[in-house]
Order: C-alpha cells, then sequence, then structure tokens
C-alpha cells in the first residue's frame, strides 16, 4: 500500500475506485467496504484508493467539544490498512478552509481532477463539502453525466453486522475488550513512546514498558489490568498490561499505561515505539488496603495472564499429569492404561530421577509429553512447578500407581461443565490388588471431623471397606484425593496450587480447604472409576509418612480454621496425637514413635510463622469467592472416638 500525504503530489491513478471515510478503528463494518473496493478494482484492473482525512474533522469543526475518543490514531490506522491488498490511501490535511469548499468543486477539482475517480463507494450516510450538503443525490447526478459510478453501500448491509464505532468505544469504556475486539476484527491497538516511569510496578517484582500517548483523543480503554500483547522494536511479546492511577501507591491524577512484559527483555526499550493489544481484561482497577494486598493482587494477575495465553496455545480441554519420581516400574506398568486422545494430553512431570524412568519415557510413549524438573520437591512442588506452563481448562492429578479405566474422565468433564462452582472432582477409588476393596486414598470421596481429621466414604482411620455399590451416589464431599482427581487448571494457579512447604501428604486436602472458602465445590463422581496400588512412594506404615502426616494436619488446620476453632481444637488434637504416638512406643516402634513426636512439634511451631499464609488466604478469598461456603462433607464427630470406642467404622455408621 502507498501512503500519500496530501494532494500535490499524487501519481496519475488508473481505473481508481475510490471510497472515502475516516475509517476509524478500521472495524467490520469498514472492511466490508473496503473488500468492496478492492474487488472492483479488480474486475476493472484497476487501483483501489482510500481517501482519508487527518485530523478527524470533528477536531477541526468543534475545536471545543473535547468528547471525542479514536479507535485509531493516523499511524495506527495507516498499519490497519496496511494489513489489507489496498494500493493507495491519500491523507489530506483537514482545515477549516477545506470543510468550507463547495461540494461541487469538492467533487469537480478533488474527486475528478486530482484522483480521476473511474467508480466511488460510499457508505449510506457520507455527506461532504460546506454545510455536509454534498450527498448520494449530488454525486448521482455526475453518475448519470457519466463522469464515473457511484456504489452506497446500504444500512441494512452495515446494520446486519451489528457493528459500529459507537458499540465498540461502548465495550472498550465497560472493558468488555474481547467484544470490542470481535467487532473491529482485530486486537484494539494502543500505540505511543516508552518512557521512564515512576518504577514502582519494578520495585513490587514487576518492571514494565511505559506507553507515553500523544494524541488526546485517543480512546484508553476502562482502567484495570489485561492480558495484552506487544510489539517493540520488531519484536513480539505478551504479557500484563495495567491502565490506571495507581490508587494504592501513588492515586495520579491522570492513567498510566504500562505493561510487563513475560520472558526475557535483553535490550533497552526507552524512546522506542510500543504498539499494545489488550486481548481481556481479568480485574478493574481497585485501591488496596495495603502494599502487601496489592503485591499478592499483582501476583494473582500475572498468573491468571500467563494461564490465558497457556490455554491459547493448548487446545485439548484435560491434561492427565502424572508425577512420577523413579518410578520406572510403575510408568512400565500403569502409563498404559492413559490413552491421549484429541482433547486429552498425558503429560509425566519428572522430577529429577536418578533412575531410567526419563529414558524409559523417551522410549517408549512418542504420544506422552514429558516434562522434567530439576530437582525433587516433593509431591507439593513437583505438581506446581510442572503445571506452571500448562493452559488446559482441566487437570488430572494422578498418582504414578493409579490404573484407569477406559473413558474415565468422561463422566468427570461432563459434571464439571455443566457447573463452574465445582472445583474439582475425584473418582471412585479402588485398589488395585483387590479391585473390589476401596483403596485408602481417597476411597470414594474425601470428608473431615470437627478436629480436622480427613476420612473417606468407604474409608474410616484404617479400616477400609469392599465396595458393594453401597456408595455408588454422585456426592459432595469436603476433599477430593490427590491420588486420582480432576481440578480447573486456572483455579489450582489462583489458589497458589499446593503447599510446597507439605512436601507430600495432605496437602490436597489444605488446597481444597482452602478454595471452599470461596464458595467452590467438590465432588465424587463414582461412575468413573480408577485403580490404585497405594503406598507405591512411602508404605503405610513409615516412620517418615507419620511424621509427615502429623505435621502436615496441624499445618493444614492452622491455616484454615480460625483462631477460635484453634483455641478449642488444639488441646483435643495434642491429646489424641500423643496417644496415639504413644502406642508406638508401646509396640516398640522407636522410630514411628520419635517422628511422630517431631511431626507434633514441628507441626505446632507452624503457628509462628503461619500468619503470612493466613493473610494471603484472607486476600485470596476477596478476589475470588463466588458464594458462601458450604459445610458438605464435614461431620459432626470426633473421628477417632467413634471410631476407636463407639467402635463405628463404616462411614455408612455416621449420619
Amino acid at each position: 500500500m502507498q501512503v500519500h500525504r496530501g494532494l500535490d503530489h499524487l501519481p496519475v491513478f488508473h481505473n481508481a475506485v475510490l471510497t472515502i471515510g475516516s475509517f476509524d478503528g478500521v472495524h467490520h463494518g469498514h472492511r466490508m467496504i473496503i473488500s468492496s473496493l478492492i474487488a472492483k478494482a479488480k474486475e476493472v484492473k484497476g487501483e483501489s484508493i482510500i481517501l482519508t482525512f487527518d485530523p478527524h474533522p470533528r477536531q477541526v469543526v468543534f475545536p471545543n467539544d473535547t468528547s471525542l475518543r479514536l479507535l485509531s490514531t493516523l499511524e495506527e490506522k495507516i498499519e490497519l490498512l496496511n494489513e489489507t491488498d489496498l494500493d493507495h490511501l491519500v491523507i489530506i490535511p483537514f482545515t477549516i478552509e477545506f470543510s468550507q469548499i463547495n461540494p461541487y468543486l469538492y467533487v469537480d477539482e478533488l474527486l475528478i481532477g486530482k484522483i480521476n475517480v473511474n467508480h466511488l463507494i460510499i457508505g449510506y450516510d457520507h455527506k461532504f463539502g460546506l454545510n455536509r450538503e454534498g450527498d448520494i443525490d449530488l454525486l448521482n447526478i455526475y453518475a448519470r453525466q457519466e463522469k464515473f459510478t457511484v456504489q452506497e453501500i446500504l444500512k441494512q448491509d452495515v446494520d446486519n453486522l451489528h457493528v459500529s464505532s459507537t458499540k465498540i468505544r461502548n465495550h472498550l469504556l465497560n472493558g468488555d475488550i474481547e467484544k470490542a475486539n470481535k467487532l473491529l476484527g482485530a486486537s484494539y491497538q494502543i500505540s505511543g513512546k516508552v518512557t521512564k516511569g515512576s518504577q514502582i510496578a519494578g520495585s513490587l517484582g514487576y518492571p514494565t514498558a511505559n506507553c507515553e500517548i500523544k494524541n488526546k483523543s485517543k480512546l484508553i480503554p476502562v482502567p484495570g489490568t489485561y492480558a495484552a500483547r506487544a510489539m517493540c522494536n520488531g519484536k513480539g511479546y505478551v504479557g500484563m498490561l495495567y491502565i490506571g492511577k495507581s490508587p494504592t501507591l501513588q492515586n495520579l491524577n491522570r492513567d498510566v499505561i504500562e505493561m510487563n512484559l513475560f520472558g526475557t527483555v535483553n535490550e533497552s526499550l526507552y524512546g522506542q515505539r510500543i504498539s499494545i493489544f489488550p486481548e481481556k481484561q481479568f480485574r478493574k482497577d481497585e485501591k488496596f488496603k495495603s502494599r502487601d494486598e496489592l503485591k499478592y493482587n499483582i501476583a494473582q494477575d500475572k498468573i491468571e495472564v500467563e494461564h490465558y495465553f497457556q490455554h491459547i496455545e493448548q487446545n485439548k480441554i484435560v491434561a492427565s499429569a502424572i508425577l512420577n519420581y523413579n518410578g520406572e516400574k510403575h510408568l512400565k506398568t500403569y502409563l498404559r492404561s492413559h490413552v491421549p486422545t484429541a482433547n486429552h494430553e498425558v503429560i509425566v512431570i519428572d522430577n529429577a530421577s536418578s533412575d531410567n524412568s526419563v529414558q524409559f519415557i523417551v522410549n517408549h510413549n512418542n504420544d506422552v509429553k514429558l516434562i522434567q524438573l530439576d530437582s525433587n520437591g516433593g509431591f507439593a512442588k513437583g505438581y506446581n512447578d510442572g503445571l506452571k506452563i500448562t493452559g488446559y481448562k482441566y487437570t488430572a492429578i494422578v498418582n504414578s500407581d493409579i490404573r484407569v479405566s477406559e473413558n474415565w474422565l468422561a463422566p468427570i468433564i461432563e459434571v464439571m461443565e455443566s457447573d463452574s462452582s465445582i472445583a474439582a472432582v475425584q473418582p471412585k477409588i479402588l485398589s488395585d490388588h483387590k479391585t473390589d476393596e476401596f483403596e485408602y486414598a481417597g476411597a470414594s470421596g474425601g470428608f473431615i471431623d470437627l478436629l480436622g481429621y480427613p476420612f473417606c466414604r468407604g474409608r474410616m482411620m484404617n479400616y477400609v471397606e469392599n465396595d458393594e455399590g453401597q456408595y455408588n451416589d454422585k456426592l459432595e464431599v469436603f476433599w477430593t484425593s490427590g491420588a486420582a482427581m480432576v481440578i480447573r487448571t486456572d483455579l489450582f494457579k489462583k489458589a497458589g496450587g499446593f503447599d510446597v512447604k507439605f512436601f507430600a501428604h495432605m496437602e490436597e486436602i489444605d488446597l481444597c480447604w482452602r478454595i471452599r472458602k470461596c464458595g467452590y465445590r467438590f465432588l465424587c463422581v463414582p461412575q468413573s472409576v480408577v485403580y490404585h496400588l497405594g503406598g507405591g512412594t512411602l508404605d503405610y506404615n513409615n516412620p517418615k509418612k507419620v511424621y509427615l502426616n502429623l505435621r502436615n494436619s496441624y499445618w493444614m488446620i492452622l491455616k484454615n480454621y480460625s483462631m477460635l476453632t484453634l483455641f478449642l481444637v488444639i488441646p483435643l488434637r495434642v491429646f489424641i496425637d500423643l496417644a496415639y504416638v504413644l502406642l508406638f512406643l508401646v509396640q516398640r516402634k522407636l522410630n514411628n514413635f520419635a517422628m511422630g513426636i517431631k511431626g507434633i512439634t514441628e507441626g505446632l511451631l507452624g503457628i509462628l510463622t503461619i500468619s503470612k499464609k493466613r493473610k494471603e488466604l484472607k486476600f485470596f478469598i476477596k478476589r475470588y469467592k463466588i458464594q458462601s461456603p458450604s459445610n458438605f462433607g464435614k461431620k459432626n464427630i470426633i473421628m477417632p472416638f467413634s471410631f476407636f470406642i463407639l467402635g463405628k467404622k463404616r462411614f455408612s455408621s455416621y449420619k
């Protein structure tokens, strides 16, 4: 496309096919006109030409009217039109004198004299010349004299597109950037020069490129945080865009436009032109009560924006994520039951294994995606790190010693698709070596008692029931098993994933508890069945397992119970847990006894460092709460007392 600024040095156009207008935003309505223009030019073997004006006529005719908000600056308009097959763009400097030209002179001297128009395409309401007296009727006079032909784009044709500049402006001002982009036919563009800002964002850990807009009439979307793309110095970026007055720390009198570019930026961008293309708003601008709360929410913004771009790149709806550490034996046995499909990816997250696990996957499982981590951070950190780079709508968290049944995901996904308040769903988990028996780690859904002791439908303490179909009803539960559950990936990330301090055990209950506080729900769908070997990582009687279960149990309740509840619960918990640990001493299981005491001690000492976690949980609930949390899955019992003293060993005994 050739750009001609002014009328003095225009070339001689051959069979000129012309349209005229401001083409602000170059939206779908404009593109329909441009398509007709280009098609007609090809038909008559001529040249397609757009004639536009700068500045916008309203800015000249009504200089005191500051209400005009442009969808595109001149340079942005040129870039948008350059993406079409247009031959020429003629830019006329618009002045008061030009606005007062006689309509007949406008046609004779400009359209015929300068452009030598052969065919003219105009919109249904096109006006021109002094007092906007020129219109389709005047142009048809010339057409009847065979000076040129005229084609009018009818109002009905434009209305059928349901698009207008006013609609687009309203969407942008309401934060509906996706609707605006749909009507535009492209992402909305904000362009300017990178300048040095206050660097406050950098001090919070999120350095930004600040975009300075010179054209005061350029429409800036409503303040907030957006997922956006950017072009600068010929390079493309994705990142997190902020528009607003920084009310928490600065409270400026004007909106700043700044973008945190993801990835490594190896050069200074100061002074460079940057074009920013917002795609989705994640949060309205707001004033927070503290710097800590602001920093927390910026971190959440980045998590959501990163997941947004990952989800675009990964069009499969669900991924089965299998964490592996030195589990070659389990992979050989169980991995074959996981079958990738068009909408289902199978991922193995390797926790820096030292055996031949990785080589086995590389050699024998070409359809399995492998994510290799640098170190073994345990179950919690392994999943957190592995899932950071995924953008699937759902993630099936599955132990490496799980054998899944055919189409096990179908009933779970169906339930989750039907209700956005469902955070996670687990299948019925049976024993792999006794397939008519529930498996310890999850059974048919997780529950919790008054003191924070977890148990399952089908497993109380260490007593496991046979599966006789007694728990085959779909049911809301308190927690879903980390051995096999499907969770909304974005919600997993928003919640911060598993608490890495837990390393392993109880981390899934802690995660579910946090998310439940926002009003989300957890279900067991027994129509889906998997089989778990159990004890594949640590045997159930392993002293380290005793230690982790006790320590993590205290950390979990310290994080999630109110202070008043803790005042009542902790003494009872210590009394019961000490009795449990002393039993090891009676049984002469000295390692178990020592690790049990260590677990209780370290668990209680967690109260010294738990305040930050409780503060973050408060921020999390404030940001993501969708409704009041339910009490489903919480039983008004003290489970050890009911189990050992009252002898209630079956879940069905508890009403």
